[in-house]
């Protein structure tokens, strides 16, 4: 009997250990866990996305063979969803295990669409070069929840890693905001 309490109170013990420090592992019962950002970064990214989607809004975009709207402008709109997901636009978002392949598949339909605009149009060296740069951060961040899913790290890393991943799409909307700058103000339209 007294080997018996001891066995049980290991199990339970182990999974409470595996529960608190590895989220993501396979014994942990409530895989996510809880992100947040602070205050002042979530309100200078949220004003970033409505100053940017009101100056997208405004803009017609170029018609060069009597198209109202270029591909630049069409892929706008749907980049912008990706930008919008909850984990950038709330300041404590709960992730997931299952949501790492969502966030994924966001970030490889973001990445396909920015390609498409690098082949869709012409582009001077300016905004190519921060079409790059989007590409380059988007690819950090996705590479990091490949990592994740590979490996899955202690609860502190985890936070550290997801956080990296929030500061990489913002950095990839930062560029892609250039990007947009100078491809409709720059060239001479």
């Amino acid at each position: 009997m007294n080997k018996r309490w001891w066995m049980g109170l290991l199990v339970v013990v182990g999974l409470i250990f595996a529960q608190v420090f590895f989220p993501y592992s396979v014994f942990s019962v409530y895989q996510s866990v809880s992100v947040s950002t602070e205050l002042p970064i979530l309100q200078d990214y949220k004003m970033k996305l409505y100053e940017f989607k009101k100056m997208d809004e405004e803009n017609e975009g170029k018609d060069p063979e009597g198209y109202s709207m270029d591909h630049v402008k069409y892929a706008t709109k749907h980049i912008l969803e990706t930008y919008e997901m909850d984990m950038m636009t709330t300041s404590r978002s709960s992730i997931g295990k299952g949501d790492l392949n969502i966030i994924l598949e966001d970030l490889r339909f973001l990445q396909d669409r920015v390609l498409s605009i690098t082949f869709e149009e012409p582009h001077s060296s300016e905004s190519r070069k921060y079409l790059y740069a989007t590409l380059r951060w988007i690819q950090a961040a996705e590479e990091e929840i490949v990592r994740i899913k590979s490996s899955p790290p202690s609860r502190f890393h985890l936070i550290h890693r997801l956080e990296e991943i929030q500061n990489d799409i913002r950095k990839s909307f930062d560029m892609y905001t250039e990007f947009y700058n100078a491809y409709y103000w720059y060239e001479g339209e």
